[in-house]
């Protein structure tokens, strides 16, 4: 049985941070799905799906109040891993701790989530997920506000 656990924490780096991701996601990723959508209506174009076995806990970055001197650090976890026109990761991502999907705009640091939306949802209708950080709109996601659940550090990530 300790040999199957860490098998199992080894091929899916995961389970080893201990994640509890949505069924409907878990699914859809295990059976290596896309999204379906015409790449012609978004900014990046096509936008591919991470193999399940590649997820991990990572972090998302929040431009603190003073540009460049603060941030705020936002675990979540990549879902998208290829795109030829912007870097990939974090177009669409998963906030374990909120809960909340959403997407993350590298470049300006602002981090965009979708309340109340499942993975499902966001299967029948990928294209204005995939571009709410090129032309966001209310009724489909709002900026994160990091301050409640977040301390600001001072400095820069890198």
């Amino acid at each position: 049985m300790k040999t199957f656990i860490l098998i199992l924490l080894t091929t899916f780096p995961i389970f080893a941070q201990n994640i509890d991701l949505p069924k409907d996601l878990t699914e859809f990723l295990k059976a290596k799905s896309e999204l379906i959508y015409d790449y012609n209506s978004v900014e990046p174009d096509f936008v591919g799906i991470i193999d399940f076995d590649k997820l991990g806990l990572g972090k998302v970055w929040i431009e603190g109040n003073v540009r460049r001197k603060s941030y705020y650090e936002i675990p979540a976890i990549n879902l998208t891993d290829q795109c030829e026109h912007y870097d990939p990761e974090y177009i669409l991502l998963y906030l374990p701790n909120e809960k909340l999907y959403g997407t993350w705009d590298s470049d300006h640091w602002k981090l965009y989530v979708f309340p109340n939306v499942n993975w499902t949802d966001i299967t029948k209708n990928p294209a204005e997920f995939i571009n709410q950080q090129w032309n966001p709109k209310k009724e489909i996601g709002i900026e994160f506000d990091p301050k409640t659940n977040y301390k600001i550090i001072n400095g820069w990530p890198f």
